[in-house]
């Protein structure tokens, strides 16, 4: 599965390159049990068409201003977005910062122990879900699974953060919505064409020694709950999901804002799918690192430049301790987008 996502942290950009080994599929046949009562399905209705499109905060010290886009996942599938605001941002600006990421450089051999910790696909053992997971989890999982994924057999033998991650993709593709849309890539294209130098926001780690690895059992524990948590996205916030992404597609800061966390949040099988490489390696402050290196590649701009555009996920804007509240403190004037006049 190929997604493209907006990660807290930022995406981890690594210095070599991953490869994931496969194992076939077992001959055995599943043995499938008496079919629930489908989910509940409850309507939703996603944009389609051109849409007014992301919303810009304007950052400001002096006559000095940072203009921040704040990206989203996922959004409207078969939506389009003008850009007229940030087209004029980037007219009068001369640099884009990319959104802020980790370099993780490490030898061969410790990348391909990582990156293939979570690359098989079937659970050990010949073992099915149903023998793992709980009766009434395994009741919610076949409910879902008829209504989304159609039923497949094989499901029974993959690993429950497998069908986690397919069950989430199918989900929003039912939905209209899709973690495909790289704004941040549409954002750089952009600011290339206005003659924008794009500046990489990147925090540098060497490593060179990585933890014992987690158990087989540990494994299916984590993904087991995650299954759960992606499960329960999927029974009750589908719709806020939409609501979400329409709002931002629309411009509806007030909806937007009414239905971002409170808190930095990012769901499981979105970790899983990008590689939590933080966790394998076990550091656990390392979205702070990230928001250090971003916050004084920031204010270094702000100084060199009149005029610059950044790019940052709402999830790292909008927090009660994202990057707005820390540029608050740092004595900044911070507009949003309702008050901004472009």
């Amino acid at each position: 599965m190929h997604a493209k996502t907006v990660l807290c942290l930022g995406m981890l950009l690594l210095a070599t390159s991953a490869w994931t080994q496969n194992a076939p599929a077992p001959a055995a046949t599943a043995v499938t049990p008496p079919l629930p009562a489908s989910a509940v399905e409850l309507q939703t209705v996603t944009v389609r068409g051109e849409q007014p499109g992301p919303a810009l905060w304007e950052v400001r010290r002096g006559t000095h201003v940072l203009w921040i886009v704040g990206t989203l996942s996922p959004l409207p599938k078969h939506a389009e977005w003008q850009w007229t605001k940030l087209e004029t941002a980037l007219s009068r600006s001369t640099e884009l910062l990319e959104a802020p990421s980790a370099r993780l450089r490490m030898p061969p051999s410790l990348f391909s122990r990582l990156a293939l910790q979570p690359s098989a696909k079937l659970n050990p053992g010949g073992a099915t879900l149903q023998g793992l997971l709980s009766p009434e989890m395994y009741t919610r999982w076949l409910a879902l699974r008829h209504q989304y994924l159609r039923d497949d057999d094989a499901l029974e033998f993959m690993r429950p953060m497998i069908v986690a991650q397919q069950l989430y993709e199918k989900a929003l593709a039912a939905d209209d919505l899709t973690n495909d849309i790289d704004v941040a890539d549409m954002v750089q294209k952009l600011a290339r064409r206005h003659g924008n130098r794009v500046i990489a926001v990147r925090y540098e780690l060497l490593v060179t020694h990585a933890p014992p690895s987690t158990s087989i059992d540990q494994d299916q524990q984590k993904g087991i709950a995650c299954l759960d948590e992606t499960m329960r996205l999927v029974e009750q916030d589908m719709p806020k999901l939409t609501q979400r992404a329409n709002a931002w597609a629309t411009g509806d800061m007030k909806t937007l804002e009414s239905l971002m966390p409170h808190r930095s949040y990012e769901p499981c099988i979105v970790a899983a799918i990008n590689g939590d490489f933080e966790k394998q390696l076990n550091i656990p402050d390392l979205p702070q690192r990230i928001e250090t290196a971003w916050m004084d590649a920031a204010e270094a701009a702000l100084v060199r430049n009149r005029s610059t555009v950044a790019v940052l996920s709402l999830d790292q804007l909008l927090s009660d301790d994202g990057y707005l509240a820390k540029l608050k403190a740092r004595g900044f004037i911070v507009r949003s987008p309702q008050d901004v006049d472009l």
